[in-house]
């Protein structure tokens, strides 16, 4: 079985927005892949499918960011979202850039990923840092990224045999 997270971000002028997939690659490596780009009005109903079809362990949606429109359609849908703290946010952020530094990420190199990566500025939060969805060039590809990855390894951490449990 293979596991999967979606994460899902709107762009700051509303115009566009992401979902994410991350898994494992045959590799060992976090893969991403930008399975939705497309306008927000669009998402809820493109998810409600995704959710069927790949049945993921996680559907994250940062409340705090334009993508908090989105958690009241999507119960009604039948997704409870995920909603990552300030924190979590930031923890995302770290991890990602580390698994990115220790070559442990693969894409699909689709463009509007890349064309988000190239652009991307990190802003302070919670004594740490994460993307700033305010450059020109829409982050929702790289933020739903970072968050889709946070999420997976999340789930890796907590099913893993000896992993806490409260």
């Amino acid at each position: 079985m293979t596991v999967v997270t979606l994460a899902a971000a709107i762009s700051e002028d509303r115009q566009r927005a992401s979902v994410v997939a991350a898994s494992r690659a045959a590799s060992g490596k976090v893969l991403v892949d930008l399975r939705f780009h497309d306008h927000p009005r669009l998402v809820v109903a493109w998810l409600g499918d995704a959710y069927t079809a790949d049945d993921p362990v996680a559907v994250v949606v940062n409340a705090k960011a334009q993508s908090g429109t989105l958690i009241a359609p999507l119960r009604e849908a039948g997704i409870v979202a995920v909603q990552p703290s300030a924190e979590d946010v930031a923890v995302a952020h770290g991890g990602f850039l580390d698994l990115v530094n220790d070559g442990g990420l693969e894409h699909l190199g689709q463009e509007p990923l890349t064309v988000a990566v190239r652009a991307s500025q990190q802003r302070p939060l919670a004594g740490a840092k994460a993307w700033d969805p305010r450059v020109t060039t829409d982050q929702g590809p790289l933020v739903a990224a970072t968050l889709a990855v946070w999420a997976l390894i999340r789930y890796e951490e907590l099913a893993s045999p000896g992993a806490w449990t409260l």
